[in-house]
């Protein structure tokens, strides 16, 4: 059985890679299965953080878990081990069709740490300051939390 490759540059116009010295550089492409299989586990062992929840609803009381870096990652089971297990395989087949698909797989930590921020802070501040930021709302027609909203925003 001969490998074949999975894209043929042999027809493409090598006029539009002249400024390259060598195309292959800026090409990956995984060929085989074993090569995909190897760069999977290098993936799957990196911790990736885990959403962990439980839910009741008309089928009952379950568990929910996921990894909010990997888009779409995300199992259930009757149990909280089940759902962890659930995810390991669910992560596992992710990355290899990622990986197979020629996807880029995000580092660990991205996106939950955003995912992790609720929107809300609560924040001390001096009563004159406190009074000055009131009187500023009300010249601008908002309400406290909308004028400190605009403030912090960047620019």
């Amino acid at each position: 059985m001969s490998k074949k490759p999975r894209f043929n540059i042999e027809k493409a116009d090598s006029k539009m890679f002249n400024s390259i010295k060598d195309i292959n550089q800026h090409v990956t492409v995984l060929e085989n299965s074993i090569e995909i299989e190897e760069k999977a586990r290098l993936y799957e062992s990196l911790e990736y953080p885990i959403k962990l929840q439980k839910t009741l609803d008309d089928h009952g009381t379950y568990w929910i878990a996921e990894h909010p870096d990997l888009p779409g990652c995300i199992t259930h089971g009757g149990s909280r081990e089940e759902a962890l297990s659930n995810l390991d395989d669910a992560k596992k087949g992710w990355i290899y069709t990622a990986l197979s698909h020629g996807m880029s797989i995000p580092d660990p930590g991205t996106k939950s740490e955003i995912e992790d921020c609720s929107g809300r802070i609560l924040l001390r501040v001096p009563k004159e300051l406190h009074y000055k930021l009131i009187q500023k709302a009300r010249e601008m027609t908002l309400v406290l939390t909308k004028n400190c909203y605009f403030l912090f925003q960047p620019g």
